[in-house]
Order: C-alpha cells, then structure tokens, then sequence
C-alpha cells in the first residue's frame, strides 16, 4: 500500500527548515518523485517517502523539534 498517491500534494523539508510544497508524479519502491509547485525553480527530484509530509503542519513539526534539539 503507498503513502502516497499520483497527483497528491506533499511537503518537503529543504536545508533543514525551509518547507516547499510539491505535488506526487511518481512512485513506487519506498520512493516518490515529486515537482514543486512554486516558482523558485521548475525542477523536481525523487526522495524516500519517509521525507515526505501530508501536511504543512506536520513538517513544521519536524523543523521544530529539529531546531530544539540543536539549541544548548
């Protein structure tokens, strides 16, 4: 069973803490290849699954945590 299916719109997490929105165009293999939906660049790129996020909020989760974590 997939996570995720053609044409769903997921959340990517770049560099650590910038989310972009993306929309599913492949998957398959624990694998999604996904393009982004705003204009900073036209491109896409095939990613694991585990990366991937349904909502915005769950991947600001995820920065958070991250960021606290790195804080002393």
């Amino acid at each position: 069973m997939n996570r995720f299916n053609l044409g769903d719109t997921v959340f990517f997490i770049a560099n650590g803490y910038h989310i972009r929105e993306a929309t599913v165009i492949r998957t398959g293999s624990g694998l999604c290849t996904i393009k982004f939906n705003d204009n900073e660049t036209p491109a896409g790129t095939r990613v694991r699954v585990s990366k991937l996020f349904h909502t915005k909020q769950e991947a600001e989760v995820v920065v958070e945590k991250a960021h606290n974590t790195l804080l002393y």
